[in-house]
């Protein structure tokens, strides 16, 4: 059995917070949601091909290849995404355990970098993905955050190296010009704004309000749930977007108030907290209409001095259903404290086992010969859920079908799930409610 060369930043052992996890954006422009609709269409598409990223056609002058494949990652330790950071750091973390424990990639050890992302309020994911260049990264893991994704994407993938996020969601990955090297794990919100909208009318609203960050993920979710809903017969009353920055929301809930919907869908991230406690000081919380959240606020009780009042609260998030997954789970929280909360954690860990079998199967760690193979390992080929049985089948010469732990992914074209589970967590007085989750499944 080989021994896991795992190299930490030190960044990892200092202010680390393990707190309940959500969400796939982060801080940016709100110009960078233009491509939403070219966006939409793209994702309509079902052909899963064996090429990469955009247009199926991976980079293909070959880069930099030393036998030895090294996943850097940019995770969130600091920023309004580090309560995010713990089930992703640890999914890395027992990736490259659980490959180097079958033997590694191409003879050898994964090596494993791991990095701070931060926000978009700081340079950290700039200068920590400098610093992973430097280390000779094959692939860079992250961001979580699409804003911070979309502040190194180009650098990343101009070097020729691939990107490969866990939770990204914003639609404008879709048709983004990333030289066939960025790919994901997480679902397009072209998708959970089609689950969002469909368990609003289920429940009965006719008429909603949506309060929704002004960024790239924020206004992604909130139009595809907006389209969603109109489309099935529903009134949107207030589609009300807020600057990242503000710090009151007084104005907004007047608007919301004044609106008299039969629902509220609040679109956001740590933030939620003081929105959902206006709310509730003005009557308009879960204790007196319907509320909805999303994989961007579930779990926003850790930042509320009183989350009693999120009871009666739903939240959809990408998720597979978690019972299916309790050893893996239980090996995330013997990591460290997760807080109860799992977001991303299988879709990290499932990033790194990808890449290493579409590693195995180029014969290289030459990122562009990678990317050529990622899709093709997910579809089409003899289904297997672990590396160490994935691995024995391209050994073997067999065409292989990840499907891991948040799969399946059948990728398309654009790098990214074709489907995916989406789950609907209902609130307590105390946070979600056990036993109380439904999963739906979501093309």
């Amino acid at each position: 059995m080989r021994t896991s060369r795992v190299k930490r930043v030190g960044a990892l052992l200092v202010g680390l917070t393990l707190v309940a996890a959500a969400c796939g954006s982060d801080d940016d422009s709100s110009d960078e949601s233009a491509s939403t609709t070219e966006a939409t269409e793209s994702t309509d598409a079902t052909e899963t091909t064996d090429g990469a990223g955009d247009g199926g056609e991976a980079a293909g002058e070959g880069c930099e290849s030393d036998g030895v494949l090294t996943v850097g990652t940019i995770l969130p330790v600091t920023g309004d995404l580090a309560f995010l950071g713990p089930p992703e750091i640890a999914g890395a973390d027992l990736a490259v355990q659980d490959i180097n424990a079958a033997g590694g990639v191409l003879g050898a050890d994964v090596v494993l970098e791991q990095g701070d992302s931060g926000d978009t309020t700081t340079d950290t994911a700039n200068l920590e993905v400098d610093r992973l260049l430097a280390a000779g990264s094959d692939v860079v893991v992250g961001a979580a955050s699409s804003a911070v994704s979309k502040t190194v994407i180009d650098k990343i993938t101009g070097s020729c190296v691939i990107q490969f996020s866990p939770a990204n969601t914003s639609p404008d990955f879709t048709t983004y010009d990333d030289n066939g090297l960025y790919f994901r794990t997480a679902p397009s919100d072209l998708l959970q704004g089609r689950v969002l909208a469909n368990l609003v009318l289920e429940d009965g609203a006719e008429t909603v309000s949506v309060l929704y960050r002004q960024e790239s993920y924020g206004v992604g979710l909130a139009e595809a749930f907006q389209d969603n809903f109109t489309s099935s017969g529903g009134t949107v009353d207030e589609f009300l977007a807020y600057a990242v920055d503000t710090e009151s929301f007084d104005a907004e809930i007047d608007s919301l108030v004044e609106a008299g919907s039969d629902a509220i869908v609040v679109i956001g991230f740590a933030e939620s907290a003081s929105i959902l406690t206006t709310m509730n000081e003005r009557g308009i919380g879960p204790a007196d209409l319907s509320v909805y959240g999303v994989d961007g606020n579930l779990g926003v009780e850790s930042e509320m001095s009183d989350p009693s009042i999120l009871e009666g609260m739903k939240f959809t998030t990408p998720s597979v259903d978690l019972e299916s997954i309790s050893d893996f789970t239980a090996r995330l929280d013997a990591e460290g404290d997760m807080g109860g909360v799992y977001a991303y954690g299988a879709e990290t860990y499932d990033s790194i086992i990808i890449t290493a079998l579409a590693a195995a199967v180029a014969g290289s760690d030459d990122p562009s010969a990678i990317a050529a193979e990622i899709n093709g390992v997910t579809a089409g080929g003899e289904k297997c859920l672990t590396y160490e049985e994935c691995i024995a089948l391209v050994d073997a010469g067999t065409d292989i079908d990840y499907d891991g732990l948040g799969g399946p992914y059948e990728f398309v074209e654009a790098g990214e799930p074709a489907a995916a589970s989406f789950r609907i967590a209902l609130y307590g007085p105390e946070g979600p409610l056990e036993g109380a989750d439904v999963y739906v499944f979501a093309s």
